[in-house]
């Protein structure tokens, strides 16, 4: 798994530095696909009953609706002028319609997890990440040329990156913090909580760059990405390799 995040952003580091961005959109939009792909199959082979089931439906839904976000910019970079190109997009819907049900994806795993979480931790988290998401907010705010010429469906659409990777911050970090050493589940759940978390960090980079018109720094935070829906696929597999396939082998005997 580290391998091939090494592999695929040194594809874009070492690219020409006019294609780096185009470079980084293909590659993201190859491992957002290839995810999606994985999430597919661990659905069929699971089945959407229990809280397993229910938890990695909504992962799978949300991996899904940010690859055709991440697909309509690929298309809207190739399709549109950079002058056409527009603050607001399809795009966002697909990202805020992911950001739904990738929470419901890390607030059906803190539920089993329940019994172990510290309030005093869960409390000083909350904190730290309110701090943390209303001084991207400022930040964004007070950028020079920010509030200069847009429109106000952009400025709402703008703020509410930054707050909705709240909803991602928090319970990804409660989980990490949280986990009991069971290979079968433990691993998987921290790594597709290390991906939203890191998705989530490298997102504020991302919206601060794009509304300040620094388009040459875009492929920066989506080498982030890219490793992110690489880690996410490692948990899937993981999960399909381990826990998957043991579920299957026990009812198979209990059939015999």
């Amino acid at each position: 798994m580290v391998a091939t995040i090494v592999v695929a952003n040194s594809i874009i580091v070492f690219s020409e530095s006019h294609k780096r961005h185009s470079t980084a959109l293909w590659i993201l939009n190859i491992t957002a696909f290839t995810t999606s792909l994985l999430g597919i199959i661990t659905i069929c082979r699971y089945g959407i009953h229990g809280l397993h089931g229910r938890s990695y439906l909504y992962l799978t839904m949300g991996i899904i609706m940010w690859c055709l976000a991440d697909f309509t910019v690929l298309y809207s970079y190739y399709a549109l002028p950079m002058d056409e190109r527009e603050k607001t997009s399809i795009a966002d819907v697909f990202w805020f319609s992911g950001y739904g049900f990738l929470s419901l994806h890390l607030f059906a795993i803190l539920r089993s997890l329940h019994k172990m979480i510290n309030l005093r931790l869960a409390l000083m988290v909350a904190f730290f990440c309110l701090v943390f998401i209303f001084y991207n907010v400022y930040a964004l705010l007070t950028s020079e040329n920010f509030l200069e010429d847009i429109d106000l469906t952009s400025l709402i659409v703008t703020i509410a990156y930054p707050v909705l990777d709240l909803t991602l911050i928090f319970p990804s970090i409660l989980v990490l913090v949280s986990l009991r050493r069971d290979y079968q589940q433990s691993i998987p759940w921290f790594l597709s909580s290390l991906s939203l978390l890191i998705n989530a960090l490298a997102d504020d980079g991302y919206v601060y760059d794009f509304v300040s018109g620094n388009m040459e720094n875009l492929w920066f935070w989506e080498l982030f990405y890219i490793a992110d829906f690489i880690i996410m696929a490692g948990a899937l597999i993981w999960y399909n390799k381990f826990h998957i396939s043991y579920v299957l082998s026990m009812r198979k005997i209990n059939v015999k």
